[in-house]
C-alpha cells in the first residue's frame, strides 16, 4: 500500500472528479462509463473537454446574436410606436369584441322593446 500510495491517491482524486462531473451531467453517465471501460480515460476526458469548449463557444456566439437581435427589436419597436403616434393610433383604442357588440345590440333591442310595450299600454288606456 505504501509503495502504491501515489497511484491510489491519484485514483481517488480522479474518482472524485468523475463523480463531480457525473453530478453536473447525469445524462452523460452511460457515455462516460463506456469510455472508462475502454481504458482510454485520458483521451476520453480530453475529448469531452474539447467538446465542452466548442459548446461554450457556440453558446457565446448565440448570446451575441441574441443581444444584437434584442437591440434591433427595441429599435423597431420604438419606430413602430413613433409611427403609431404619428398616424394617431393608440394602443388604448381597441376594437370592440364580437361578444361586446352582441351585448350592446341586445341591450338596445331590449330598450326599444320596452318602449314599444310602454307605448302600447298608453294607447290602450
Amino acid at each position: 500500500m505504501m509503495m502504491n500510495r501515489k497511484d491510489i491517491e491519484a485514483y481517488q482524486k480522479s474518482y472524485e472528479e468523475i463523480d463531480i462531473f457525473l453530478k453536473q451531467f447525469p445524462h452523460l453517465k452511460d457515455t462516460i462509463l463506456e469510455g472508462l471501460k475502454k481504458k482510454s480515460g485520458k483521451n476520453f476526458f480530453r475529448k469531452l473537454n474539447e467538446h465542452s469548449k466548442e459548446l461554450q463557444a457556440k453558446q457565446e456566439e448565440i448570446i451575441k446574436k441574441h443581444n444584437s437581435l434584442a437591440v434591433q427589436y427595441a429599435e423597431l419597436e420604438h419606430l413602430k410606436n413613433n409611427m403609431n403616434e404619428y398616424f394617431g393610433r393608440n394602443k388604448a383604442e381597441k376594437k370592440e369584441s364580437v361578444i361586446g357588440a352582441i351585448k350592446s345590440q341586445h341591450i338596445e333591442y331590449m330598450d326599444k322593446h320596452k318602449e314599444k310595450k310602454e307605448v302600447s299600454k298608453e294607447v290602450e288606456r
